[in-house]
């Protein structure tokens, strides 16, 4: 539980103060993943959403399993296998090196599997999140430290977020965001058609390589940060709330981004009135944001 009996009367403003990084790193992502997430609605692979951050979550999980031999034989710096628990940015770089890792193994894939595939890509995504959940729980049980962490992490327990996370955080999702604004009619045609851009001479394959690039490290950094729950619920409900709004792709974005950003709002009235984990609290607050657009399609 986030809060004990004694912590019960805290203000709001000590609360903040508290957990200021967690919530800045929250409210980060409520406005930058929901902007990915649109891409993957475009390109109509919005369940990689739902996958991607599952490889992730693996590949730190596998980092866990791996630390001890690689502290004793390889090295982690100065950092020893107990403070490497303890939130060092070399312990973070070593774990957002492992998630990036499998992120992008499970992404390549993906691409191969679809490019060289007829069957549904429902039916590839289906699949990879089974295995990228299974081995999650496969390494979960090998690990001999760092049970407590992946525990917090597969809940969503992420108001242990300090200052090194968030900066990590802040820098890939600012120059996610700087990609996606200098490069969006770019992206978005390769999104959209990839064939249309290149009969128009645009250089698709390095468009597409660089959104796969962005995407992979928004979910790497965001996975390794605030769990899998948070980052998919981000990646997928926002960018569908929007949709029932914007009449063009800027209207797209602004919505998605500020869908994400209430969601987190909301997120965090829930987790902390309730007691309740953060990242879960704010799924639940993104699936809220669903219900005035299919109220308006109806009508």
């Amino acid at each position: 539980m986030l809060f004990d009996d004694s912590l019960a009367d805290v203000s709001w403003a000590d609360r903040i103060s508290l957990f200021r990084w967690a919530l800045a790193a929250a409210f980060a992502a409520g406005i930058a993943c929901p902007i990915a997430g649109v891409f993957l609605a475009v390109r109509r692979t919005s369940f990689q959403g739902i996958a991607l951050p599952q490889f992730a979550t693996a590949g730190v999980v596998f980092g866990f399993v791996l630390l001890p031999w690689w502290i004793e034989h390889i090295g982690l710096g100065d950092v020893s296998a107990a403070d490497a628990l303890s939130g060092s940015h070399a312990a973070m770089n070593y774990h957002l090196a492992w998630a990036a890792a499998f992120t992008f193994a499970g992404l390549a894939a993906l691409v191969w599997t679809g490019r060289r595939s007829h069957g549904s890509e429902i039916g590839r995504v289906a699949a990879a999140f089974a295995i990228a959940n299974a081995a999650t729980y496969l390494f979960g049980r090998l690990s001999p430290i760092g049970k407590g962490h992946a525990d917090e992490l597969l809940t969503g327990e992420v108001l242990g977020v300090g200052l090194h996370e968030f900066e990590t955080l802040a820098v890939v999702l600012g120059a996610a965001l700087l990609a996606f604004v200098w490069f969006h009619r770019d992206l978005v045609l390769v999104s959209y058609d990839r064939e249309t851009a290149r009969v128009l001479a645009k250089r698709a394959g390095s468009f597409e390589l660089l959104l796969n690039v962005i995407i992979g490290l928004v979910v790497a950094v965001g996975t390794m940060t605030l769990g899998p729950t948070m980052l998919f619920g981000l990646l997928v409900l926002p960018p569908l709330a929007a949709r029932s709004w914007s009449r063009s792709m800027t209207q797209y974005f602004v919505f998605a981004g500020g869908f994400g950003a209430l969601a987190v709002l909301l997120g965090v009235v829930i987790s902390f009135e309730l007691d309740l984990p953060l990242g879960a609290s704010v799924v639940a607050a993104a699936a809220l944001t669903l219900l005035p657009g299919f109220a308006a399609a109806r009508r």
